[in-house]
């Protein structure tokens, strides 16, 4: 019986030393949890990018200083018999390429991001039209007039909800430009029998506008890098150019033409961010 109680003791502990073995090699061999590697869109940056523009109708206005006499009213408003008369200027929509660069930075929020971004930009927007009406009895008549901006640019606040290295934001603020316009009107005689003189007057002028911004965008981030698309709508407001006389004739009168600058744009863009490109989360 002795026998018998020792046997089953030394079998127990056997059993238990080797389940403590396993157990132990269990515990010290167990691989550590999977490192997920999220991206921190906080820093600065700086960039380039390119798009294209184009604009809205520049809806143009006209207005006449006659200087107290008849003038050159009459062409453009009430008219009279056998002259072409009213505003005919047509509406533009400047539009073209434009390019330049951008420097800003980003804080994230758990998945938010605020930032701001400044950024230059040479443009080509530009627009022109003429048009002609045929004398009814005496005088042709030839408006033009022309818009264009050579370059803008925008401060700016951005909101965004980062994804890991995907970011997708909002964006709106100030934005300033300069804008360029010109006109023309020219009276020549026309029909049987007409003896008018020719009436000319033209005007150019550049201005530098302030106005306001805003759009959305998108961003993907590979390390420090990252390339993004974005749309941005750009209101400069009303510019105006006066014309004066070319011919000698109403050289007290002077007529006013004012135009909206209105842009929509999109436009691609690569940046570089200082900083740490990722966060280890377990």
């Amino acid at each position: 019986m002795k026998r018998i109680v020792v046997g089953l003791c030394a079998l127990a502990a056997s059993t238990v030393s080797s389940f403590a073995a396993d157990l132990a090699a269990n515990v010290y061999t167990k691989a550590p949890p999977a490192v997920a590697a999220v991206y921190d869109w906080t820093g600065f940056y700086i960039g380039g990018n390119v798009g294209y523009g184009w604009g809205e109708n520049t809806d143009p206005a006209i207005s006449v200083a006659d200087g107290g006499g008849a003038g050159l009213n009459p062409f453009l408003t009430t008219g009279f018999p056998g002259f072409p008369s009213g505003n005919l200027y047509p509406g533009l929509k400047p539009s073209g390429v434009f390019g330049g660069g951008q420097i800003g930075y980003d804080k994230q929020f758990g998945q938010w991001v605020l930032g701001v971004v400044a950024d230059i930009q040479a443009a080509d927007f530009k627009a022109s039209g003429v048009v002609f009406t045929p004398a009814t009895t005496c005088c042709n008549v030839t408006e033009g007039i022309s818009a264009k901006i050579d370059w803008f640019g925008t401060v700016r606040g951005k909101v965004g909800l980062a994804a890991n290295d995907w970011l997708f934001y909002g964006t709106g603020g100030l934005a300033y430009g300069e804008t360029k316009s010109s006109t023309a009107l020219s009276c020549t005689p026309g029909g049987v029998g007409c003896a008018a003189a020719t009436i000319g007057f033209a005007g150019t002028a550049s201005e530098v506008k302030v106005g306001w911004a805003a759009g959305a965008g998108v961003a993907k981030a590979f390390g420090n890098w990252n390339v993004g698309a974005e749309y941005l709508h750009m209101d400069l407001g009303r510019a105006s150019v006066t014309a004066t006389s070319t011919t000698g004739f109403f050289t007290a009168t002077t007529y006013t033409a004012s135009q909206r600058f209105i842009e929509d744009m999109v436009r691609l863009s690569v940046n570089y961010k200082w900083g740490g490109p990722v966060v280890a989360k377990y």
